[in-house]
């Protein structure tokens, strides 16, 4: 027996985001949501979005649930490392876009044997 049809008759037929033939890893993709989100959390940290590393920890907890686990943002990025965090950030950006580039402070940071604390 067919299975019935359930969407609108108006997307029928279409095909707007038919999916690749090879699709990324799953780490791949948790990859990317991690880096892009703790990258722009350094950004923030930089431009004193927030005033200390504990309150985008927590805000990225509380705010809008990353896994608590980590501890939060910047404290993904310690706990990898900043050189491993710089590494694979580059490794991103090479695939896809400059926009994984590592923040400058992280990159400060890493150069001076630097993590992120508030002490």
């Amino acid at each position: 027996m067919a299975q019935a049809n359930t969407h609108p008759k108006q997307f029928i037929g279409l095909n707007l985001y038919p999916p690749r033939a090879q699709q990324p890893s799953q780490q791949e993709l948790i990859d990317r949501l991690m880096f892009i989100q703790a990258n722009e959390s350094a950004k923030c940290y930089q431009e004193n979005i927030v005033r200390s590393v504990a309150d985008a920890n927590i805000g990225a907890i509380f705010g809008w649930g990353f896994v608590p686990h980590h501890g939060g943002m910047l404290q993904f990025i310690n706990a990898m490392g900043l050189e491993a965090f710089i590494t694979r950030s580059r490794e991103l950006a090479e695939q896809y876009g400059e926009r994984f580039q590592p923040a400058q402070i992280v990159l400060d940071m890493a150069a001076k044997g630097e993590v992120f604390s508030d002490d």
